[in-house]
Parts: structure tokens; sequence; C-alpha cells
């Protein structure tokens, strides 16, 4: 598979270029020095991807002309927990004593998922009031949504990403052969943000993801290939026309999330994986669209078969109505103390509505708990 190549158009000295391969990572040094972005590399990764990848990955650095002594491999532990003041608190600590040699200009570097990328990318961010970064994806649900876009964030007491910034990376660097070294869930779990992008403008992808699922989940390469570059066009389509998600363009993107992350902050971000959160909360935002007469039932229908048929939950268990809606009082989408949803109203159409009726939110959400 050659090197499929897109681009975020954000103007001179911003843009920056999405490459997506297979087995590519052996390239990945030679395309960095290439770009100039710095001498000094801070990687951020998890034990397991450093166990499996780490020595490649460096080795390829080394290979390129990075001096092994300019290189830093530093590892968090896996799962939304690492999205933590504490651990961003730590991480630029260490960045700031690799840093301390006056000829380095660091690149930070996230070898790692969606928590990785969001971690390091408010380390970048908020480090030397921002020092350059790239996004080396290494989960399913990071190759087709959250590498890309520059929302960069860290969890605050009961709310999710309440601590970030928009920040964008210099460089998106996808090989889909590290996905095999995820398990089924993770892989199920990804799917959910593809699904996401079919219902919000993409039909013809929901359809390819009806059909295809099972490759998929194989990890068959024609098929990642399909999702992972559809999911990041639309991606980048959107950052560019709303990058700063105040022109109710990007906001689409969050379609379930609403919900799903009151899940995950209300679960304690341990019982349930954001794609698994993000799986109900698109299912409860079609309900209240079904309940407000914008969504026909079929379609309702279509979608929740796709969630089981691809392994996702279709409610969740071990957390209360009232902890969920609690969770929901401190949504980051929220105007002016109004509630604010993207519903669908079919499967490639998405609106926006405020001051959906409390009562309507939590007969949906009690609906679907078990």
């Amino acid at each position: 598979m050659e090197n499929k190549k897109l681009k975020v158009e954000l103007g001179p000295d911003r843009s920056y270029e999405i490459i997506i391969a297979c087995q590519n990572l052996k390239e990945f040094g030679a395309h960095l020095r290439s770009l100039q972005l710095g001498n000094s590399i801070f990687i951020i990764t998890t034990p397991v991807i450093n166990n499996l990848y780490g020595e490649q990955l460096t080795c390829g650095l080394k290979t390129a002309g990075f001096a092994p002594q300019d290189i830093l491999l530093v590892e968090v532990p896996a799962g939304e927990q690492s999205k933590s003041v504490e651990q961003w608190l730590k991480l630029v600590e260490e960045l700031y004593q690799f840093d301390q040699q006056l000829e380095r200009q660091v690149v930070l570097l996230n070898f790692g998922g969606g928590v990785v990328g969001d971690l390091g990318g408010y380390v970048a961010a908020s480090y030397r009031r921002g020092i350059n970064y790239v996004q080396l994806p290494t989960t399913l649900l990071a190759n087709v949504d959250s590498a890309v876009g520059g929302k960069v964030a860290v969890d605050f007491k009961e709310a999710k990403n309440l601590i970030g910034a928009f920040y964008q990376p210099r460089l998106v660097w996808v090989d889909l052969a590290l996905l095999k070294s995820l398990d089924a869930r993770q892989i199920i779990s990804g799917l959910a943000e593809v699904i996401k992008y079919g219902v919000i403008c993409d039909p013809e992808l929901f359809v390819f993801v009806e059909e295809h699922y099972k490759a998929i989940l194989a990890l068959e390469i024609w098929a990642l290939e399909r999702i992972v570059v559809s999911s990041y066009a639309i991606k980048a389509q959107m950052v560019e026309a709303d990058e700063w998600d105040n022109r109710g363009v990007r906001i689409k993107l969050n379609l379930g999330h609403t919900v799903g992350h009151a899940i995950e902050a209300a679960a304690g971000y341990a019982a349930y994986t954001h794609g698994e959160a993000v799986a109900v909360g698109m299912l409860c935002a079609a309900e209240i669209a079904r309940g407000l007469g914008m969504l026909a039932k079929a379609e309702l229908v279509r979608l929740e078969k796709l969630l089981v048929e691809v392994g996702l939950p279709v409610g969740v268990k071990g957390v209360s109505l009232e902890q969920i809606m609690d969770s929901l009082l401190h949504d980051k989408k929220f105007v002016r103390g109004r509630n604010r949803f993207v519903l669908p109203t079919g499967i490639g159409k998405v609106e926006i509505r405020e001051g959906v009726s409390d009562k309507l939110i939590r007969q949906v959400i009690a609906g679907r708990l078990h």
C-alpha cells in the first residue's frame, strides 16, 4: 500500500499533512527529519506500545540522524485516567528536564491512542506557550478521529476535557500495521467514531461499515484504509471550515458525545471506553430526535442494528440517571446554561438543537440504563 496523503489546510505555517500507509513506521524518522521541526524528540507512549514498537521507532529516528541522547521516551499508563492534571504536570516536569540543554529544539511525539494524543497535545500546547508536536496514532479511534483537529485536553473532576486548548499538530503519521496490537474491544470501540461520521454526513461510509464490518474487525488493510481515509477526510474538511468550533460546523462531530462524555464521567472513566459511551450517546441522540419528530423510526432501528452487529453496547449499567444528568451539566457544549445536542435527522444528516426538555432527556437516558 502506497502512502495516501491528505492535508488540513489552515493557511501558511499551520497546514499539515496526514500520511496513511501500512508498514511505514520505518520511514517515519526520515520524513520527520525532512520537516526540520526540531533536533530532539520527546516521545510519550504507553508500556504496551513501547514494548511492541518503541525500539523500532527509536532505531528509525537514530538512522534518520537524531542523536541517541536527543531522544527520550516516556511512558504513561494506558486508559482515560492518565488524562489528568497530575499526569500532565509530571510530563511537563520531565520535558523541562530534557529541555535543559540550550541547543535542543524539542519536538513532542505522541505515540499511542486518543488518551496519549490528547494529553501529549496539551503538554505541547502549554509548554513554552507551544512547541511543535506530531501525532503517530496506534488505535483505531485515534486513526479515524482524535489525532486530527488539534483539540487537546485533560479531564478535571467530573468533566471530560475541561482543561484544554485548540493546538494543531505539525504532522499526523498513520501506520495501519500498528493496529494489530489492538484487542477486539479497542477495535470495536474505534468503529463507533466511524459510524458517527456516516451518520453526520456520509451515508456511503455508513453502508460500507454495514456491508464490511467483519473485514474491518479482522483488520483487513483494504477495509481499514477505506474507513481511515474517509473519516480523516471528513474531519479535515470540518476543521478547515471551523477550526475553533464556533461556526456551527465542527460541533457536528460531537454527535453522541454529549451523553457519551457524561456516561464516561459518571462511570469514573473506567467501565466504558470512549467509543462504547459514544455508541450509547448516539442512540440517545437518535431517540431524542425521534421524540422531537425529527427522525424516522426505521433510521433509529438501522443505527441500533449496526451498533449491535459490530459489538458496541446499546445500554449501560453501574451508573445512575442522576450521575449522568449531573455530568451533563458540565458539558462544554452547553450555551448560557441551555443544553445543546447534535441530533440525527437521517443517516447522513444532523441538526443542532438547543433547549431540549429535561423530561425528554431523562426519559431517553433512563431507557438505556440496565
